[in-house]
């Protein structure tokens, strides 16, 4: 997250964060090990939004933001506007695809009668068929990777 906040702010000249947290205080809250059931997973997910799409600075993006209704478009979604730019819109939407999953896993834990929790832990690249202790993980994997190529796509200058 340090990295790609760097990268927007190297390249673009903006803060994609409001404000700065204490990783490692907000880092003991995410692991793997925190997963014991579906309540905990979606706390899990609940921590890793905390930590990243709540934190975006949506008056910031909407500057990026090429949408025709950017200024309606939730965090996640300008981020992902910003990448279709570079990278089309379907892909973009594959690589933002667990961060919006984990999302929707947090309004899932708020709501879990309004929630399609499956849907979900499918978007984010969840196997339900494993452990709670696994599925916590590949929520933690899927998600950093997801910030690692929404990096990667938007800042790697091309070779071409």
């Amino acid at each position: 997250m340090s990295k790609l906040e760097d990268m927007f702010q190297h390249d673009f000249k903006i803060s994609l964060f409001k404000h700065k947290i204490e990783s490692s205080e907000s880092m003991k809250q995410i692991s793997r090990f925190a997963s014991r059931d579906q309540e905990s997973l979606l706390r899990l997910a609940k921590e890793l939004i905390r930590v990243f799409s709540d934190r975006l600075d949506v008056r910031e993006l909407r500057k990026l933001s090429t949408h025709s209704d950017k200024e309606k478009l939730s965090s996640n979604k300008l981020l992902q506007d910003i990448l279709a730019q570079k990278i089309g819109i379907d892909k973009a939407r594959k690589v933002i695809g667990p961060i919006v999953g984990a999302y929707d896993m947090r309004v899932g834990d708020a709501h879990p009668t309004s929630s399609n929790i499956g849907d979900a832990l499918k978007l984010a690249g969840i196997d339900e068929s494993k452990s709670f202790l696994r599925q916590g993980e590949q929520l933690i994997s899927n998600f950093g990777q997801s910030i690692w190529w929404i990096g990667k796509l938007l800042f790697e200058k091309s070779t071409e």
